[in-house]
């Protein structure tokens, strides 16, 4: 494994751990402490530690600054000691679901910050004729796992906030209130997540598309930009949508475990062999700086 598929592996490991986080805005019954405790670690070690990430924002000016911050504020709000959102107590963990959009204000922004940071380095990659072939194919899948966790998180929350609005309306005989301008603030901040997702995205394939399609059409659906299909009501119209995010899901995480645990143990591998070579008084094979990659983009 050369120097630039270390720093693309790491990246890559990195913003899956980003991207789990978002497994909190899932209304489950139980959460994994275990796990809770490893993203939690995960998530300050890359820029508290000499690692490839801290390397491309030490070099890269403001906008490193600026992500180094967003990344620190992520910590502090949603994984810190402090932290409203998540509490590991003793008898488990508990997790805040009304502060889910604070969630999103963290994970979205970064995971792109990240994902632009990863086509940077493949385009130097590309530049330079170096193999970053399994990396690329790696970042592609991670991506489109993104897009489907964050989409499915996104779209049942909106549900839940379609069916409340319209039972406090229902209440309310139809006459707004603070409960129902309330809720409508939440409608429409999470119309715009789904919209940062959805204009981010690379990924262009026909299931892609297809999902993506069917939720734009609940959202026109929900804002009475378009009619209901013939014969179908809103119940319908959101279950069938939450059905074709779970299907992209299933094939989507598939394609990445499928690639993903064969790039980290090639990391591992790399990892002892210069740990090896070190040790012998020799050159670490992969050695250099990751400071020449493509520098951090603005958080």
């Amino acid at each position: 494994m050369n120097q630039i598929s270390e720093v693309l592996t790491t990246l890559i490991h990195y913003n899956v751990a980003v991207r789990d986080t978002l497994e909190y805005c899932l209304r489950k019954d139980t959460f994994d402490s275990n796990m809770y405790k490893e993203k939690k670690r995960s998530i300050l070690v890359e820029v508290d530690q000499h690692t490839p990430l801290k390397d491309i924002i030490d070099h890269s000016g403001e906008n490193g600054e600026k992500l180094e911050k967003a990344i620190r504020d992520f910590y502090a709000e949603v994984y810190g000691d402090d932290s409203t959102i998540i509490k590991d107590a003793e008898d488990g963990l508990r997790v805040d679901h009304a502060q889910h959009n604070a969630i999103y204000a963290h994970v979205l922004p970064i995971h792109e910050d990240i994902n632009n940071m990863i086509l940077g380095v493949l385009a130097d990659g590309h530049k330079n004729n170096l193999d970053v072939a399994q990396a690329e194919t790696v970042a592609v899948a991670e991506e489109a796992m993104f897009r489907g966790v964050a989409y499915l998180t996104l779209v049942s929350d909106l549900n839940i906030l379609f069916n409340d609005f319209n039972k406090a309306m229902n209440e309310s005989k139809g006459v707004a209130t603070p409960a129902t301008n309330f809720i409508g603030q939440d409608i429409e901040t999470t119309i715009r997540n789904i919209n940062f997702v959805r204009n981010n995205a690379k990924v262009t394939n026909a299931i892609y598309k297809n999902m993506e399609d069917k939720i734009v059409a609940l959202i026109e659906n929900m804002t009475g930009r378009r009619d209901l299909p013939v014969g179908k009501r809103f119940p319908d119209v959101m279950r069938e949508t939450i059905e074709t995010i779970n299907l992209y899901i299933r094939d989507a995480e598939a394609q990445f475990r499928s690639v993903y645990g064969p790039l980290i143990q090639a990391l591992l591998e790399q990892v002892k062999a210069d740990d090896e070579a070190r040790a012998r008084g020799e050159a670490p094979q992969a050695a250099g700086s990751a400071s020449e990659t493509a520098p951090a983009k603005k958080a």
